[in-house]
């Protein structure tokens, strides 16, 4: 008998979305194909798991041509990378395989916070102000930004993700020594940096205990952009680290609709003709402007999809992948609000040595997974971005009132010493 199930080339990440979650996903949808680069230590330490659910192909070493030999060798019925990094190898890869996937080119501009920028300044779709960090011997640069440039502003990478390295500086000084600590720090050339505009709140949220910006999750299936939910925000630790999410967002209808206009004009301007998306947009006094477009799955998102709605968004974005054409006529309709809420470290804090209160936490039938990821002894550093918090609570609220009193308890029921 010939089996007919579809196989999947699944890029493997190590701080993308859990081994099991991508499996289970996969289980009513296709057979797996893990691709790895096991001269990533964390990756090899993975190896054994993952042919537990799949069969394993090892690209580490190969160029893009053996690496898509490799992978050819499969017979893969589609390809899937979610993770910034991967995503214009995994381009390039479809590219050489005849695979469905965005151009090597979309995926520069999704990897690209400058040529993105670029792309949709262009396509008339609104973002902040932004410029180019010229080099450290460039005068003539440093000369146009300092005419150009206004502040406060927000210095970034221009490649990164997880706001790692992302910092509010206030004068061109400031972007001078923020970049040559840079430099020191990692012992080489200092990472390209694109420096844009900070935008402004909103009178009333700076009055609210929810952020003033949303990100857009969508799907490009079928010729269309399906949005599938809006994720509303928590505010953000210092200097710009996530402390909270929830779907849905606690947008007014006319605030969500602008969002999922502007989504789809971003979507459209970038060039995305197929996969995922999650746009964030902050709403501004001047109305939405788009923070950034990413071309994968929102972290987090799915557990809080499938906590409200029967969507599990890593399966949709699998069956993408492979060719269905799937088209959401609406956004499905929430039955709770799903969240997760993240513990961030104080930005002075470089070690914990004690985290209490959890299991208190645990025995609350709202809360459903509460996950310890740096425990006493371990080490912080609130410039690593997002992936440095202490703790993760993933639940379900009856409404938004009910997700700020689980919130509150949150900080006010645990305790995290450090120093």
């Amino acid at each position: 008998m010939v089996d007919s199930r579809r196989r999947l080339a699944f890029v493997y990440h190590p701080q993308s979305f859990s081994t099991f979650a991508v499996a289970d996903s996969a289980r009513a949808v296709c057979d797996l194909t893990w691709i790895v680069d096991t001269t990533v230590p964390e990756v090899d330490s993975m190896s054994r798991l993952l042919r537990s659910s799949g069969t394993v192909v090892d690209v580490g070493g190969l160029s893009l041509d053996e690496a898509a030999a490799s992978i050819a060798a499969e017979h893969p019925d589609g390809i899937l990378a979610l993770a910034d990094s991967l995503l214009l190898w995994t381009a390039e890869v479809a590219q050489r395989l005849g695979l469905r996937s965005v151009t090597p080119e979309v995926a520069r501009r999704l990897t690209d916070k400058l040529a993105q920028r670029v792309a949709l300044r262009d396509g008339g779709v609104p973002v902040p102000a932004f410029w180019q960090v010229p080099d450290c011997g460039d005068n003539d640069g440093w000369a146009s930004l300092a005419r150009q440039a206004r502040f406060p502003a927000v210095l970034k990478p221009r490649r990164g993700e997880g706001s790692r390295e992302v910092v509010l500086v206030r004068s061109l000084d400031e972007v001078r020594s923020t970049v040559a600590k840079l430099s020191a720090v990692s012992g080489s050339a200092r990472p390209d940096m694109v420096l844009e505009e900070y935008l402004r709140d909103r009178r009333a949220d700076t009055r609210g205990e929810f952020a003033g910006y949303v990100s857009v999750e969508s799907i490009v299936s079928g010729g269309r952009i399906s949005h599938l939910a809006t994720t509303g925000r928590f505010p953000l630790a210092e200097p710009f680290r996530e402390t909270g999410f929830f779907i849905p967002s606690a947008l007014e209808e006319a605030d969500r609709d602008a969002a999922l206009s502007t989504a789809s004009a971003a979507i459209a301007a970038l060039g995305i003709t197929v996969g995922c998306q999650h746009t964030e947009i902050k709403l501004t006094p001047d109305g939405p402007r788009v923070i950034e477009v990413n071309g994968r799955v929102g972290g987090g998102v799915p557990e809080m999809l499938a906590a409200v709605t029967d969507i599990d968004l890593l399966a949709v974005a699998m069956r993408v992948a492979l060719g269905d054409g799937l088209v959401f006529d609406e956004m499905p309709r929430c039955t709770q609000i799903g969240y997760r809420l993240l513990w961030q470290p104080p930005a002075s804090m470089r070690r914990i040595v004690a985290v209490d209160g959890l299991d208190h936490l645990r025995e609350d039938p709202g809360v459903h997974q509460v996950i310890l990821r740096r425990g006493p002894g371990q080490h912080v550093d609130a410039r690593a971005g997002n992936w440095e918090h202490v703790f993760a609570v993933f639940g379900a609220a009856a409404d938004h009132e009910q997700l700020k009193l689980m919130a509150r308890r949150v900080h006010t029921e645990t305790r995290v010493r450090g120093e």
